[in-house]
């Protein structure tokens, strides 16, 4: 019998981070020609933004630990394909700014409430409904040009000096609770610690906001997005608050947003010059993508999509999103349907091959899927692509294929050895094959990079009597002290 495609394996979506090469389409240029003169471009004087309270080391410890943390308690989107997106399209943006002197990571939340936000550090995270309600690439680059702005700008450093440091401290309490082990203290602690990270710490001043947009906008400009497109998102998130206040975004509560403040910034946008017609198909395919695989009502999305064809919108991203939503709703053979003929239309387009090979698995097809998702993985492979190695070593160890798993996340793991879910796929591959060793050693890593500290040492522990050379025990213990130390660390902080 064919072990049970469950829908454990959502990894294939849901549980999933690998930043790799394009496969299908590109965002356009990585970076526009610069705007020759800034001057219309005033921002507010709120001197340095060099702040004291945080050095460069803390700030990244901090950011990296809440990062882990947050990994632990919130829906952290892991699909390659969506993560690769919007960490292209940030770095777009960052690649034509004047501050940015660090690595940035891009993160995407399964959240419907629109929201957003940074950590030091270089941290950004956006909730999917950002991605969903988007109207246009340029709108999503305002949000992502504008948390940029918040990390240049040291506004979170610059906020906690002048709060006398209460919501980092305690912040920096739940990262100790959680990073020695204390699970409950930790989960109780983050319910209460995340309000006041999100609604006081990163609750930012009308003049940080201010200096936000313009930065953004420049941005925006510099990179070759519609600068218009920042007020006119705003404006729509302010008239939507308006019409259901009960249910505003979080983004205008951590945001504080005014007509005034839209005013401003749709008055900046004028002194910008016209933007490039933008390519807007990678955009509206990944949004396609968030909206099918992440609603929470699986009938509603696909009667969203089943309505644009009916009124003759008949392209890609929409037919895609179509045959998404039936497998989503369990419309098996209907969506093996539009998606063979989405397929026989762009026969090789990725993402339409990854959707067909997952439709056949959620089907029960386990080996007509592997074969698909075996096929593409090849094809890629052979033309220098990685990004549908993941998606077939999931499949494998979620169908017990481990054999073949493992080497494929090896590797995956040597390209990127943060991803904490390579580790625990690669965790129980080893397990189920009876090396104990390996499944401890990844264990430890899938929960450190978790931020769970000293359950991570705890696993390494383990390992060390099973380690059979004095080369692995040597790396072994070279591994805890570095955990150990780092714990310090943060204790200390």
């Amino acid at each position: 019998m064919q072990p049970k495609y469950t829908a454990k394996k959502r990894g294939l979506r849901y549980s999933l981070s690998l930043c790799c090469a394009v496969l299908c389409l590109t965002a356009g240029p990585l970076s526009a020609q610069r705007v020759q003169s800034d001057h219309f471009d005033q921002l507010p004087d709120l001197g340095s933004k060099a702040a004291n309270y945080l050095s460069e080391f803390e700030a990244e410890q901090l950011g990296k630990s809440f990062i882990r943390q947050s990994r632990y308690r919130l829906p952290y989107v892991y699909d390659p394909e969506l993560v690769d997106y919007i960490n292209r399209l940030g770095n777009r943006l960052l690649e034509v700014s004047d501050d940015a002197g660090e690595d940035y990571e891009f993160y995407l939340i399964d959240n419907h409430v629109i929201n957003a936000f940074a950590v030091p550090g270089g941290h950004i995270a956006m909730h999917t409904a950002i991605l969903t309600k988007s109207e246009s690439e340029s709108e999503l680059a305002s949000v992502i040009g504008h948390e940029i702005s918040h990390v240049t700008q040291a506004h979170i450093s610059r906020k906690l000096e002048n709060s006398r440091f209460d919501s980092w401290l305690a912040l920096g309490a739940l990262l100790a609770a959680a990073a020695a082990g204390g699970a409950e203290a930790a989960q109780a602690a983050f319910g209460v610690t995340q309000a006041s990270i999100i609604d006081r710490q990163l609750t930012y001043s009308r003049s940080y906001e201010t200096e936000a947009d313009s930065l953004g906008i420049r941005l925006m400009s510099r990179a070759g997005f519609d600068p218009k497109a920042m007020p006119v998102f705003f404006k729509r998130l302010l008239d939507e608050s308006r019409v259901n206040e009960s249910h505003a975004p979080e983004f205008l509560r951590s945001h504080p947003l005014t007509i005034n403040r839209i005013a401003e910034s749709a008055e900046r946008v004028r002194a910008y010059p016209a933007a490039p017609k933008q390519d807007e198909r990678e955009f509206l395919l990944m949004r396609a993508k968030a909206t099918a695989g992440y609603a929470k009502n699986k009938a509603q999305a696909r009667d969203l999509f089943l309505e644009k064809i009916k009124n003759d919108d008949n392209s890609l991203p929409t037919r895609y999103g179509y045959g998404l939503a039936l497998s989503e709703n369990g419309e098996f053979d209907k969506a093996r349907e539009v998606l063979d003929q989405l397929s026989d239309d762009y026969p090789d387009h990725v993402s339409v091959r990854l959707v067909q090979a997952d439709n056949e698995l959620d089907a029960g097809n386990i080996d007509k899927g592997l074969a698909q998702l075996k096929k593409l993985y090849e094809k890629q492979r052979a033309l220098g692509n990685n990004m549908v190695d993941i998606y077939y070593a999931n499949a494998l160890v979620l169908t017990k294929r481990h054999d073949v798993a493992i080497p494929i996340l090896r590797e995956a793991i040597a390209n990127n050895k943060d991803e904490p879910y390579f580790h625990i796929l690669l965790a129980r591959a080893y397990g189920e094959t009876g090396d104990n060793l390996g499944a401890y050693q990844h264990r430890g890593e899938y929960h450190y990079h978790q931020g769970n500290y000293q359950f991570a040492i705890e696993q390494y522990k383990r390992a060390f009597p099973l380690t059979s050379s004095e080369y692995q025990r040597a790396r072994l213990a070279a591994r805890i002290e570095e955990v150990e130390n780092e714990l310090e660390i943060i204790k200390r902080l």
